[in-house]
């Protein structure tokens, strides 16, 4: 019983470790973002916050989106394989080198999006137009749950990316419930973290935040492969 016990708390450990690691290098791919994000919230001129800005604008496809690819794909070979958690900065590196070209693609898609629902906001009175406000929180949301599935569908199936942008998108309103149970998750998540320590948001958020929508795209489509086996019989 006291070996088994004692084991038991030594794979806890090893996953945390692991995770933590993970987390690590996702963090350290993604150091210019975080020195950027961090010249952006405490500018020391306005030529300093521009120069953040742009730079946040530019690195969002070319540094961040690969690196989150690269996360979500170990994350989904732990969930979706069982793989053992060993040689986790070689499985990161090789991800990211194999998912550059299209995590770029979409990120030059996606950031376009969030720059023109982030131009229309600016246009919004939210005291004099409330409902117009929650309307731009709720494509907000959908643009958001719209990337996380669209980088678990690319690292899971590899299709092509016009074929996984339309999927993924329509996968949002096929599962509405696991949609919304998802986006739940993630934000009370991201609040406890916060209110916790934000440092600890910067440790481990990322690799939790895949963990859910690794967890959450495979649900889906385990159910999606579930419902299309009696058609095959």
């Amino acid at each position: 019983m006291g070996n088994e016990r004692w084991y038991r708390w030594y794979g806890a450990s090893q996953a945390i470790a692991s995770m933590l690691l993970l987390n690590g290098y996702w963090l350290l791919f993604n150091l210019p973002v975080l020195l950027l994000a961090f010249g952006l919230i405490f500018p020391s001129s306005p030529r300093q916050f521009l120069f953040s800005l742009v730079g946040l604008i530019i690195s969002f496809p070319s540094i961040l989106l690969p690196a989150t690819f690269a996360l979500f794909g170990v994350m989904r070979r732990w969930l979706y394989y069982q793989e053992p958690r060993q040689a986790i900065g070689g499985t990161f590196w090789r991800l990211y080198r194999e998912n550059y070209r299209r995590s770029v693609a979409a990120g030059l898609f996606f950031g376009s999006l969030a720059l023109l629902l982030l131009g229309s906001y600016r246009q919004i009175d939210s005291f004099q137009l409330p409902l117009l406000a929650v309307g731009y929180l709720f494509l907000s949301s959908i643009l958001l749950v719209w990337l996380l599935y669209f980088i678990c569908d690319s690292v899971h199936l590899a299709a092509p990316m016009r074929l996984a942008l339309i999927k993924s998108f329509f996968i949002i309103f096929w599962a509405p419930l696991q949609t919304l149970m998802l986006l739940g998750l993630l934000s009370g998540l991201a609040l406890l973290l916060v209110l916790i320590h934000p440092l600890l948001a910067g440790l481990i958020l990322g690799v939790l935040g895949s963990q859910c929508a690794c967890y959450s795209y495979l649900r889906i489509f385990q159910k999606a492969q579930a419902k299309a086996a009696p058609a095959d019989e």
